[in-house]
């Protein structure tokens, strides 16, 4: 859960300063540009009336940028390239640098990038000589800078935002997910006492009646020992079983490797009818079916499906085990022809910690916690667990898992 919560910040913060870069750099570029154009608006402004009043073009260019308080300069280039400045302005201005420079602005305003950047434009004035209308760029380009600060601490504000409403958030759906699994965990408590109760109460009541010498026929004295030995062998299953549920429970990852799951069900499915002799036995296996996953844990899963059946069908009911490769998973299917389970039962998920199941007979033998095993192995290799009807009758336990 800590390494999803830290993924799902950091993409929240990738996202957001993406989005705050383009939002918020478009607006900043857009804002030099408009800056860009004022400054254009107002030299072309000056090279049109010059050329309206050619005959006067040097009067017309400085009562223009008075008249419209214009921040221009003005500066007078020769024929020969003698440069004059006959209007100043904020612009620290040192000249055109080349006369191809100069020829460039003829046709509209360029930028000169120099220490002190500005931009101009040239108009050929009667004579033979150039007038420059020139405007400073220092201005522009702090204001750009400041920008680029604010859109900086914009972003930064944007993602700490981010981060904070990630933690929030994601605080949120782990107390919901916390106080889901806690409820699961007292309900499976509460089942595993109440079955942990049950044989301790024969034991003590036994051990008590023979301490004191209140079973004297040895038929039944026996036949206590020998519930007080079932009810023990019953303890000792269902602790080994509690204690599976409590690793498969954890959060540390069990080391996988490859394996033939085909020679792990053919091994189960050979003992299963060397011991189960009455029965009809089915086998759709192909061959080389690789997985990756627990060696220990898929050989309990497969054990317990076939113990299910041996403890809750009829000694002559038929199986049948089907593997097989389905795109790129794995599915396996084992089926009996019992009596199954009640129709509420048939669920397409079941929890790792389900509870109890009431319509299993103590008298049969096992925890009880049979299909929860089952059901938290799938699980743990990130599989898929169906409970159907099957066409034999009984029940049909799919599991799919990956390839």
């Amino acid at each position: 859960m800590k390494k999803s919560g830290s993924k799902f910040a950091v993409l929240s913060i990738i996202v957001t300063t993406v989005l705050s870069s383009i939002i918020g750099g478009f607006a900043t570029i857009e804002s030099r540009n408009s800056d860009m154009r004022q400054i254009d608006q107002e030299i072309n402004l000056v090279v049109d009336r010059v050329n309206q009043y050619s005959n006067e073009a040097i009067s017309a260019a400085i009562l223009t940028v008075e008249e419209e308080n214009l921040d221009l300069t003005l500066a007078l280039v020769t024929k020969e390239g003698v440069e004059t400045v006959i209007n100043e302005s904020h612009l620290l201005y040192f000249g055109i640098p080349t006369p191809d420079v100069l020829q460039k602005g003829l046709p509209a305003p360029i930028s000169v990038e120099l220490k002190n950047p500005f931009r101009f434009r040239s108009v050929l004035i009667p004579g033979g000589d150039y007038l420059v209308v020139a405007a400073s760029l220092d201005g522009l380009n702090q204001n750009f800078k400041s920008n680029l600060l604010n859109l900086g601490g914009f972003t930064a504000i944007a993602d700490t935002l981010a981060i904070f409403f990630s933690i929030y958030f994601l605080r949120r759906h782990n107390r919901g997910l916390d106080a889901k699994a806690l409820d699961r965990m007292q309900k499976f408590l509460g089942d595993a006492s109440h079955e942990l109760r049950t044989p301790l109460t024969v034991i003590k009541g036994y051990n008590e009646m023979l301490s004191k010498g209140q079973i004297t026929d040895l038929v039944d004295r026996v036949r206590a020992f020998s519930r007080v030995s079932t009810e023990i062998e019953r303890m000792e299953s269902l602790i080994h079983d509690l204690l599976l549920l409590a690793e498969l429970g954890e959060s540390k990852p069990t080391t996988f490797e490859e394996l033939d799951l085909s020679e792990l069900v053919i091994a189960h499915a050979n003992d299963f009818e060397f011991f189960n002799k009455e029965r009809e036995l089915n086998l759709t296996i192909v061959d080389n079916v690789l997985v990756k996953g627990s060696r220990e844990h898929l050989n309990r899963l497969i054990q317990n499906c076939l113990s299910n059946i041996v403890r809750h069908t009829p000694s002559t009911a038929p199986v049948t085990i089907t593997l097989k490769n389905k795109g790129k998973k794995v599915v396996l299917i084992i089926e009996d022809g019992g009596p199954g389970l009640p129709e509420s039962a048939y669920r397409s998920e079941i929890a790792a910690m389900n509870r109890f199941d009431p319509s299993r007979s103590r008298e049969s033998g096992g925890s009880g916690l049979g299909m929860s095993i089952i059901a938290a192995i799938v699980s743990e290799h990130n599989g898929k667990l169906e409970l159907r009807k099957s066409e034999l009758g009984g029940l049909a336990v799919d599991v799919e898992l990956t390839s």
